[in-house]
């Protein structure tokens, strides 16, 4: 059975999940989200097609939103989604069903797991999580790593046996409308998170390949935030900074420690631009 994993990953924690799965599955391939997502059409080949995406704001990214609306999954007979996140309420679910059924399609098998916070600030109104990275020590890690890997012997298990394994879900209209309001407030194009650099950025440019909506260019040594170009709002910029010189107006000003999947590079997260052949 010919497997298509489709990922997006700002700071690496899916793309570990979407590598692991890999691993473990045979005749299965990774594709980046971002790299066909400029195609008009999105055509799958798999026999099983699976999706890997991390929960933002309590739904599901721009652009694998974005890529989901353009999937054509014909060729798939068994369907799956892994999300990953803090561990927090998400309606993630509700917008890919969403989208889907749209298509005639229901996911056979949806399921969570819960990793470490890439964002000091969240949702958080006014100043964001001072003590954000604390929370996020290497034992805290650590405990997340092996509960992730439980689980997906768990998923390893249900894709190669085609098993359904969907949540337990009573039909919440709270949960709908939420998904709708989210769905609009993250849509909105205007929405910016203030990203800034100090006076310690070194012009590396490495914020400039992890940017995966190619938002940020570089401008005489400096990055530079364009306006008119989408935030994914991935914070792999903010993370993968190794002078930590980018910080977020308003909401946080610390050097106390980024955080990026400790078994996922930078490269790694740039390769995802790549266009699929």
């Amino acid at each position: 059975m010919s497997i298509e994993i489709y990922y997006f990953s700002g700071t690496g924690n899916s793309l570990y999940v979407a590598k692991e799965l890999c691993k473990m599955i045979p005749d299965s391939k990774l594709i980046p989200i971002v790299g066909v997502l400029d195609n008009e059409e999105i055509m799958t080949k798999g026999e099983a097609v699976g999706f890997v995406f991390p929960i933002y704001f309590t739904t599901v990214p721009v652009p694998v939103r974005k890529f989901l609306e353009k999937l054509k999954i014909d060729s798939a007979k068994y369907t799956f989604s892994v999300a990953t996140r803090l561990g927090t309420f998400s309606v993630a679910n509700v917008c890919v069903n969403r989208i889907l059924r749209k298509k005639g399609i229901n996911l056979d098998s949806q399921f969570v797991l819960n990793m470490a916070s890439n964002s000091p600030t969240g949702l958080k109104p006014g100043k964001g999580d001072e003590d954000w990275i604390k929370k996020i020590n290497k034992e805290k890690v650590l405990q997340l790593e092996s509960e992730v890997q439980a689980k997906l012997n768990i998923i390893k298990k249900a894709i190669l046996g085609r098993e359904k394994i969907l949540p337990k879900v009573i039909f919440n209209p709270f949960s709908a409308v939420l998904e709708r309001i989210m769905y609009i407030i993250t849509g909105n194009t205007k929405t910016q998170i203030n990203f800034y650099t100090d006076s310690t950025c070194t012009g590396c440019g490495i914020c400039e390949q992890v940017c995966l909506a190619k938002k940020i260019k570089m401008h005489e040594k400096k990055p530079v935030w364009q306006k008119e170009v989408d935030c994914y709002y991935c914070y792999a910029c903010f993370n993968f900074c190794p002078m930590q010189s980018i910080l977020v107006k308003n909401k946080y000003t610390k050097k106390t420690g980024r955080y990026f999947h400790p078994d996922v590079t930078a490269v790694e997260i740039s390769g995802q631009k790549q266009k699929d052949a």
